[in-house]
């Protein structure tokens, strides 16, 4: 059965009776046709194969009542030096996260409903032993009713359970599951803000019959690395995520997102662009708000939007995004030569970010090198451009790492340097524009810091600039950047950064949902019969899913051919036609949004929210400058290589 260091301990049901109160009670000792308080309760264990056990509950109602089952697995193994992972949700310990949201800093048990992970499993990693246990709910999960309260004793139909993680005994661990979930010792439903905890009783009805399925695999495994690695192959391998069916073209996508680009359009301070920012979800009203990164991707969808005029001939495409190039172009650097990140009405900038200045510096490039091959030069912005990369340069430290937020004078606000990795492609493809070997000297540096502090140590955060904490997309862009590093080098050189890409690759792909979570059938996302699977978690701190992408498809097509890890590529395929038309806004299809196009930002996928709706409905307010660039690049593969391939020919 189970090796020595792990103990299963009893199962344990408590009731809920009509008056409030509750009773618990170990009910391993009334199996097989046993009956407590009128319920009947089968156990079997299977060993498979591969060593894992399995666990099958079957209980069958004599009478109606309201249950909750508990199962813990001890484990021994020191809690000082145990890592966790809960897909999606949390890494090793969590402790890059602030205080009020979930981590060992708050406690040293937690318990999470398994909707929160891209797939319900639970992991323990013994860096001492080298061994693995992993706790995995095996039931699909197909239904679910929305709370009526977001604490206490919760009674609702749901197929929603929880798994936990945490101490047990003295210095040992435990891994535990739980039916319906619990969420202690907080449960968490807005953003950074623990509320109390929370516990579900499921109705059962006189001759009711329910099937619970948990899942004990164990092996070792060298680092927490390897760990993520085996689990997220064995969840594909299990859920074997298919393709969401599209209902519309590639071609019609973009021309639904294109209405965007009008109804978005905005003039400020002397600046010309799409609004991007904090739309109110109903009516999308523009807000006069120009980004040139992260949320905004202004500098992306100007890009966009010329590619797409030219490809279809459409000179009121062109001219919009024209006007909007060249007002960046004469009035878009600050008088100290950074990128404008941030404008509109009397806002002052004082913060600049290496993340948005990067997604800046490479869609100026795109811009650039597009216009080049259309014969047409712009050497004053060329100059800006160079200018500003030669300062970048300048701030990156001797360990090759680069802080994550500084003022317009290049003084230092934020030291972080999780965001390192964002300035990898753009100095690259500077490299090869300028043709200036240094760029591609600071994108190796980086590269080396990367490497040593970022992926070697599983240690992926700080890129999700409204948040502290592990995220998806830190990993997602150490992966693109080390793809984009193996692609411009040879030899031992690139197969190292092909190595490295592939490891962070799984980091990302463990934030994507590799099933359908269930929704209640009243509320939006259950009318519209949303898929999750392909859609991404944001971050622990942000607890919802989105349509960040990019080139992340692209980039695990490539590294699957590269490395033959097929999963890449069919995981891939799934991304991209979940995220592209699930939830895209168009005539007859407006899935809760104002305006045709304007692809929502927060889908609440759990009991999470920023303070409005909830499971299963959008956020009243959104950010959609990003979403749009973010489908639009996946449509459009092979940016990076045609912009390289242009001056290496």
């Amino acid at each position: 059965m189970l090796p020595d260091h792990i103990i299963e301990l009893p199962l344990t049901i408590t009731v809920l009776y009509s008056n409030g109160s509750e009773e618990t009670k170990a009910i391993d000792a009334y199996l097989n046709h046993g009956t407590n308080e009128g319920l009947t309760i089968d156990k079997k264990t299977i060993v498979e194969e591969n060593g894992a056990v399995s666990y099958t509950y079957t209980l069958h109602a004599l009478k109606a009542q309201s249950i909750h089952l508990h199962k813990i697995w001890s484990v021994n193994s020191s809690f000082e030096k145990a890592q966790f992972l809960l897909p999606g949700f949390w890494y090793k310990r969590n402790l890059r996260s602030p205080e009020n949201a979930p981590s060992f800093k708050v406690a040293d048990l937690w318990s999470f409903r398994e909707d929160r992970m891209s797939f319900p499993t639970a992991v323990l990693f013994d860096e001492d032993s080298k061994n693995w246990i992993r706790l995995t709910r095996a039931d699909s999960l197909l239904f679910d009713e929305t709370q009526d309260s977001i604490s206490g004793n919760l009674t609702l139909k749901t197929q929603i359970g929880s798994l936990g993680i945490g101490k047990w005994e003295a210095d040992k661990v435990q891994l535990n599951a739980s039916f319906p979930f619990e969420e202690i010792p907080r449960s968490y439903r807005s953003k950074l803000k623990l509320n109390p905890p929370s516990k579900a009783f499921y109705p059962m009805q006189k001759g009711e019959t329910i099937h619970l399925t948990w899942k004990i695999g164990y092996g070792t495994a060298n680092d927490f690395t390897a760990v993520v690695t085996k689990s997220w192959q064995d969840a594909f391998d299990s859920y074997d995520p298919a393709p969401v069916a599209s209902k519309k073209q590639n071609l019609e996508i973009k021309e639904i997102l294109s209405n965007y680009f009008y109804e978005s359009y905005a003039e400020t301070k002397n600046l010309k662009g799409f609004s991007g920012l904090w739309f109110n979800t109903k009516t999308c009203e523009t807000t006069g708000v120009l980004s040139v990164g992260f949320c905004g991707q202004l500098l992306a969808n100007t890009y966009n939007l010329l590619e797409y005029g030219y490809a279809l001939q459409d000179n009121d495409h062109i001219a919009l995004a024209r006007k909007v190039q060249d007002a960046y172009y004469q009035n878009g650097f600050t008088e100290t030569g950074l990128i404008r990140e941030l404008v509109y009405g009397d806002n002052a900038e004082d913060i600049y970010t290496l993340r948005k200045q990067s997604e800046g510096i490479k869609h100026l490039l795109l811009l650039l090198d597009f216009d080049k091959r259309q014969k047409k030069s712009s050497p004053k912005i060329e100059k800006k451009v160079l200018s500003l990369l030669h300062k970048i340069a300048k701030m990156q430290h001797e360990d090759g790492s680069i802080p994550r937020k500084f003022d317009i004078d290049h003084e230092i606000v934020d030291s972080s340097k999780g965001s390192t990795q964002s300035i990898i492609t753009p100095m690259i493809m500077a490299s090869y524009y300028f043709d200036e070997l240094q760029f591609l000297q600071v994108a190796i540096k980086a590269a080396e810091y990367a490497e040593k502090n970022i992926i070697d140590k599983a240690d992926y955060f700080s890129s999700t600039l409204d948040s502290d904490c592990e995220d998806k997309e830190a990993a997602a862009i150490a992966s693109i950047s080390f793809a984009h590093l193996a692609l411009v080098t040879d030899g031992a050189q690139r197969e190292k950064y092909l190595s490295l890409a592939k490891k962070a690759a799984y980091f990302g792909l463990s934030w994507y949902y590799l099933y359908d979570v269930p929704f209640e059938h009243n509320s939006l996302l259950g009318q519209n019969d949303f898929k999750t699977r392909g859609w991404g978690n944001v971050s622990t701190e942000n607890n919802h899913i989105d349509v960040w992408a990019f080139d992340f498809p692209h980039v695990l097509q490539w590294l699957g051919k590269e490395t033959g890890e097929e999963r890449f590529i069919k995981m891939s395929e799934v991304i991209v036609s979940s995220i592209k038309d699930q939830m895209l806004p168009y005539e007859g299809h407006m899935v809760g949004v104002g305006k045709e196009g304007y692809m929502p930002e927060i889908v609440q996928h759990t009991t999470w929210d920023y303070g409005a709706n909830g499971k299963g409905f959008l956020n009243s307010h959104m950010s959609v400058g990003w979403t749009i660039a973010s489908v639009w690049e996946t449509l459009t593969p092979g940016r990076f290589e045609t912009f390289i391939e242009g001056y290496t020919e």
